[in-house]
């Protein structure tokens, strides 16, 4: 559905309809659009029949998603999150190569600049401190050595989060993870667990997968759980 600012002030200011759960089912013209025909789909994304409507129109734009440019991810062997396409990073904003930070839309795909230019500022800082220190501890553990991070787990309604593991040692006293939902939620709750134990249940009013979420996990709460196993986040309806 996009941003509700967006939704505001391109369309509701203008008094443009949207049409959630419809599709283009048909485009006429022949030199040029002339019109589209709408229908709505049902929950398998079919359209349903006797929904059809007629628009007038010359030009018609289609939107299929955005993914990372992940080229150079790629070629470096960056390990890449499925759901995003871009890499997956620890809570340094680091790659699984060791030294390479990922931040912005390289990483994922944002929908507010703000969130750009934080997580431009955090990731210059933990290069330049690697770059201090070139401690050999920042490599990724070898084999057998799980406990040294902790992968963050998606949970009903929770599409990825980032960073994608956390390292307790390297954390700061507070760290921001983002997060997306797979649907629209009112009135709803953000779980967070460590291994089965709920440490975080906080209410939200709205969310939705156009808008980016985020919560904070404290070093202090992990040192309250020696070494979890995982952090899952997810969703909770009220």
């Amino acid at each position: 559905g996009g941003l509700k600012r967006n939704i505001v002030q391109c369309l509701d200011d203008f008094g443009i309809p949207l049409k959630l759960s419809h599709t283009v089912v048909d485009i006429k013209g022949k030199e040029r659009v002339e019109g589209v025909t709408l229908a709505q789909v049902d929950e398998k994304g079919k359209p349903i029949p006797g929904t059809e409507e007629e628009y007038s129109c010359d030009t018609l734009l289609l939107s299929v998603g955005l993914i990372p440019e992940n080229e150079l991810s790629r070629e470096m062997g960056v390990k890449l999150n499925p759901v995003t396409s871009g890499p997956q990073v620890s809570e340094s904003l680091e790659t699984s190569v060791d030294g390479v930070f990922a931040c912005g839309n390289v990483l994922h795909v944002h929908d507010l600049v703000d969130f750009v230019s934080e997580e431009a500022e955090a990731a210059g800082r933990h290069a330049a401190e690697y770059i201090k220190a070139k401690r050999e501890d920042r490599r990724e553990p070898e084999a057998g050595s799980a406990q040294e991070q902790i992968p963050l787990e998606t949970g009903e309604g929770v599409r990825y989060t980032v960073p994608s593991f956390v390292r307790p040692e390297h954390m700061e006293d507070s760290l921001k993870v983002r997060f997306r939902v797979g649907k629209v939620y009112r009135n709803c709750y953000v779980n967070v667990r460590f291994d089965e134990e709920q440490v975080i249940h906080k209410k939200r009013l709205y969310a939705a997968p156009g808008e980016m979420e985020e919560l904070t996990l404290k070093k202090e709460q992990l040192a309250e759980f020696p070494q979890p196993k995982k952090i899952t986040i997810s969703m909770e309806e009220a």
